[in-house]
Order: structure tokens, then C-alpha cells, then sequence
């Protein structure tokens, strides 16, 4: 600013300078706006266009996705005979799984290896234990790595006893074990019932085996009653129940249950599996759970029919998903790409927030060209053998009789088409999309660039300020100046004029 004391210029002269400093900088100003402000704006609306593409073209991958997940094309129907209220097996489906009919029976579920020992208080018992250790060793497992390598495993396991503990402080400690043994205790009116259950379904998963040590005091239970060995077992015996115990050579007394597989019967076929689940390796292209025995109201076993037959409508309805994804990013696309107007060569802004954009028409042809072009190799077959129409605006519509006339004529090869987890139709479009959508991806790495890009702008429309300021400044400087040498001009002019009024009176 000026160092006059002058500060509004003009005051000195009466001349109006504030209005020719304030004309020069709004000229200045607009000078530095339509290169900084103008161009800011319009990257801020390439940023904008940008984020609604990648955002368009999210959604559209999201549903590709969805569609090419496991299982999500698979629409036969599956239905039973058997009561919906009292269901004894589910079935679902692969994706691969094909029309069939047949009869299924459950006639053994898989239990656990498992051992229970009752604890009454009229033998003496004091549920006060001696000191000691109690082992557990469930026998070696057998599994894959990381690397897909079988890996064998022993799974044993101890837990130190204090002396005094009762069933219920021993069985929270053998509960502490990272092989999913499971020790439940029950209070009955005689004593306790414990009961030890392997972490594994199925014949020979496990091999339990209890060993223990024992500081055995007359005033405590002895830690020797939870031994058990099968191997080692010589007695049975059946208690008043008629309940069978084994009874080791040490004098323990459990029940034991060995491991056993779920059996189903497929038309008439025995089906093992150590587990109650029964997969598509074993019953091809469907997935079976069972959860109780087929029996009748007089305990027979009995066999409910299983029929999977192809579902048109839901085949036609997840089609139509995908059609209306596609044409919803074709016309988010063909929004963006609107090119502005120009009126007596000014941009009017009113196409597009990506108005005319390369690289936005580049991905919309490519994608259409990757739909029109298709035809699945093993095959030969085309979207256009299964009642998708392209129309002349670049998007699809959906002949729904056609497409269920394709699909009852050839259900596996249609579905493959589209959702096949390695060259699929969908799959394709959904990696192509991915490139463009992940973190770090194409569309990611522009928008980053038009950040910067902004933010350069934002500087420099800062030092504009600057420059305004200091332009304004030397204005002011200037003009002040000026006024303060003419306001001196003016008072010589007076003072000079008064004199020679003076002497013309004389």
C-alpha cells in the first residue's frame, strides 16, 4: 500500500482514482480467471465425471460378480417327498448339476467317537480328586497345508489337576484344548454323568485314548477312573440299565460309542461319509445334508424322492439381471460422453461431465465389441443363439421365449456361456471392468492426476491473490502519488491565482 497520507486516491486532487483502480484490477482479475479459475472448474467436473464413471462401472462389476458367483446361475428346482415340516436331508445344487430323479434314504447319521462314565455319590464318590495329570490323545490327523501337501499331525493334549478340583473345574480345563473335544457334565439325582466327545465325526476320524497320574490320597477320588483305553479294554459289563460299560484293567467304567459314517441310499446305492454332509464328489453336481433317519410312523426305513428339474423362469430372471446391468452402465456412459454446445464460441457446459472423453468412448466400445463378438470356444454358440437381441443404441434386450427355449434345448452349455468361472461371457466383462475399478487401477490413477491437477489451480489461483494484491498496491502507490503531486499543483495553481487577483484590486 501507498505510504501517503492519502487513503483514498483522489481525495487530494478530486480526481476519481479509486474508479481506474478498481476498473484495472477487476480487468487483471479476469485475466487470471479465465486461465486459473476456469480451467479449475472444469477439471473439478472432469473429477466429478470420473468418480461417476468408476462408481457406473462398480456397480456394473458388482452384478457380474453376483451372477458368476458359485451357484448363483444354478436354477433347477430341487423338491422332495418328504414332509416340508419335518424335513430328514436338504439337497442344493452345483452349477454344473443336471436334470435327475431318484429315491433317497438316510440310515445312519455320523456321530463322534465318544465315552461317558457315571460318577454316584452311593459309591463313594467325593468329587474331591487327587493331584495328578489327566492326558488326552486323540490319535494323528491327517490334513492339507497351505500348499495343498498332506500333512499328518499328532493331537495330544494335558491338563495338570490340583488336588481337591472337582468334575466341574476338570471338566472346564480339558475344554481348553485346539482340537474341538468337547467334555459335557450333567448333576443327576445319583451323582454326575460326564461325557467326552471327539472334535470329528465319522469311523476311525479318531482314536481316544485317557491316560493318567495319580497322587492318590484316601481323602480324594483317584485321577486312575478317567483311564480308557479300547485297545486295552478287557471286561464288559451291563449295569442296571442294561447299559454295556467297558471296564479297564485299572477299573474304569465308561460307556463308549466308536465313530461312525453317515449312510445314504441313492436308488438303492449305499453312500458313506464321515461327515453328515454329502458332496457333489460323491453325488454328482448336487450337495446333500442329512439330519435325521428316514424312518415311518412304525420306525421302517423308507425313502423319500428327489427330483431336480430346470427352472426356466429363474434362468430367464437372472439373464434379465445382467441385461439390465449392462444397459444401465451403457447409458451412464453415454451421459457422461455428451459433448457441450458452443454459442458465438463460448463452452456452454451442458453435455456431459465427461463430454467427448477418449478414453470413456474407448471402454464403451470395447465392452460392446466384447458382447457382440462372443462365442464360446468349445461350443461355437453366441449370445445371439440364446434370445439376447444388440439394439442399434448399444444396448441388449432379452427375447424371454427364445432364451427358455435355449435353455430347456441345453441348459449347462447356455449357463457356461455366460458364467463359466474361466472364459464366460460375464466373467470376461468383469475382469476388463476390474482393471479400471480396483484401488490403484486405471480410472483410480487418473482421477489422482486431475486431483493434482486441481490443486495446482488452487495454488495458483493463491498466488493470483497475491499478485492482486500487490498489483493493487502499486495502483495505489501510483495513483496516490499522482493525486498528492496534482493536490500540490491545485494549491500553487490557488495560491498564485490569489495573487494576482490581488494585485489587480490594487
Amino acid at each position: 500500500m501507498s505510504s501517503s497520507t492519502i487513503t483514498s486516491s483522489g481525495v487530494g486532487s478530486g480526481t476519481d482514482f479509486e474508479s481506474i483502480i478498481s476498473a484495472s484490477v477487476s480487468a487483471k482479475r479476469q485475466q487470471y480467471e479465465k486461465r486459473t479459475t476456469t480451467r479449475k472448474g472444469e477439471a473439478e467436473i472432469e473429477r466429478d465425471g470420473l468418480n461417476t464413471l468408476k462408481s457406473a462401472m462398480s456397480t456394473f462389476k458388482d452384478a457380474c460378480d453376483k451372477l458368476t458367483k458359485k451357484n448363483s446361475m444354478n436354477t433347477h428346482a430341487i423338491t422332495t417327498t418328504q414332509n416340508k415340516d419335518n424335513t430328514c436331508f436338504t439337497v442344493t445344487g452345483e452349477s454344473d448339476c443336471s436334470n435327475t430323479n431318484f429315491d433317497l434314504a438316510v440310515t445312519q447319521l455320523a456321530k463322534a467317537e465318544s465315552v461317558t462314565q457315571q460318577f454316584k455319590t452311593a459309591d463313594g464318590f467325593k468329587n474331591s480328586f487327587s493331584a495328578g495329570k489327566i492326558t488326552i490323545d486323540l490319535g494323528p490327523e491327517t490334513y492339507k497345508d497351505d500348499d495343498g501337501i498332506e500333512q499328518t499331525r499328532e493331537r495330544t493334549f494335558s491338563v495338570d489337576i490340583q488336588e481337591g478340583d472337582t468334575l466341574e473345574l476338570i471338566r472346564k480345563r480339558l475344554n481348553q484344548n485346539d482340537y474341538d473335544l468337547n467334555v459335557g457334565l450333567i448333576k443327576t439325582e445319583d451323582g454326575y454323568s460326564l461325557s467326552i466327545t471327539s472334535g470329528s465325526t465319522g469311523k476311525d476320524t479318531s482314536n481316544l485314548k485317557i491316560t493318567t497320574e495319580s497322587t492318590d490320597t484316601a481323602d480324594h477320588d483317584s485321577l486312575n477312573v478317567f483311564n480308557f483305553d479300547p485297545s486295552a479294554e478287557t471286561t464288559t459289563e451291563t449295569d442296571d440299565k442294561g447299559m454295556e460299560h467297558k471296564v479297564s484293567a485299572s477299573g474304569s467304567k465308561w460307556s463308549y460309542q466308536e465313530g461312525k459314517d453317515a449312510w445314504i441310499e441313492v436308488d438303492g446305492h449305499k453312500i458313506t461319509s464321515h461327515t453328515n454332509k454329502f458332496d457333489d464328489n460323491q453325488v454328482s453336481g448336487l450337495n446333500i445334508t442329512v439330519n435325521q433317519l428316514t424312518k415311518d410312523s412304525n420306525g421302517n426305513f423308507t425313502t423319500y424322492n428327489v427330483d431336480v428339474s430346470t427352472d426356466e423362469d429363474a434362468a430367464k430372471n437372472k439373464m434379465q439381471e445382467f441385461v439390465n446391468a449392462y444397459n444401465t452402465l451403457m447409458s451412464s456412459m453415454d451421459k457422461l460422453y455428451k459433448r457441450n454446445s458452443y454459442s458465438d464460441g463460448e463452452n456452454q457446459y451442458d453435455g456431459g461431465d465427461l463430454a467427448g472423453d477418449s478414453q470413456l468412448k474407448s471402454v464403451q466400445n470395447t465392452l460392446q465389441t466384447m458382447v457382440v463378438r462372443f462365442t464360446k470356444e468349445n461350443t461355437g454358440k453366441s449370445i445371439f443363439d440364446c434370445g439376447l437381441e444388440y439394439n442399434k443404441d448399444g444396448t441388449l434386450s432379452l427375447d424371454s421365449d427364445a432364451f427358455k427355449k435355449s435353455i430347456d434345448n441345453s441348459f449347462n452349455s447356455v449357463v457356461s456361456l455366460f458364467t463359466d468361472e474361466d472364459d464366460g461371457l460375464i466373467k470376461q466383462l468383469s475382469d476388463y471392468v476390474k482393471e479400471y475399478t480396483q484401488t490403484g487401477g486405471i480410472l483410480s490413477e487418473r482421477i489422482e492426476n486431475v486431483e493434482s491437477e486441481i490443486d495446482d489451480w488452487e495454488q495458483k489461483i493463491s498466488d493470483n491473490e497475491e499478485k492482486l494484491e500487490k498489483y493493487e498496491a502499486s495502483l495505489r502507490t501510483k495513483y496516490g502519488n499522482l493525486d498528492s503531486l496534482m493536490s500540490s499543483y491545485n494549491t500553487s495553481l490557488s495560491y498564485i491565482s490569489s495573487i494576482l487577483s490581488g494585485s489587480k484590486s490594487k
